[in-house]
């Protein structure tokens, strides 16, 4: 799966970043930037494609149940938002009906 957000260089000196969201043309488009420093792009950019948050061993950090505001798990302390999926239309049950004669 491509991800829907990525940072990108301007090529100008001093050196700034952006983050880019991917459109539904298939255009990656600025929606945070210019900024200088490199984290705070990548900490964005972590944010927005929900990325799980790690400790130091790399293993998945768990929710603080006493921070009710804050979502630990998560970069940037937010849950990203779930897909929404559209469930198939049921099939009919049954036998098909006869075909009127004339």
């Amino acid at each position: 799966m491509a991800k829907k957000y990525v940072i990108s260089e301007t090529g100008e000196f001093p050196v700034q970043y952006k983050v880019l969201k991917l459109d539904t043309d298939g255009i990656y488009r600025p929606i945070f930037g210019p900024d200088p420093d490199l984290e705070d792009a990548e900490r964005k950019c972590a944010e927005m494609n929900g990325e799980r948050a790690r400790n130091d061993k790399g293993q998945l950090v768990a929710d603080d149940p006493s921070t009710p505001d804050i979502n630990e798990a998560y970069v940037g302390g937010k849950k990203p938002a779930k897909k929404k999926t559209t469930k198939p239309a049921a099939k009919k049950k049954g036998r098909p009906k006869k075909a009127a004669s004339k």
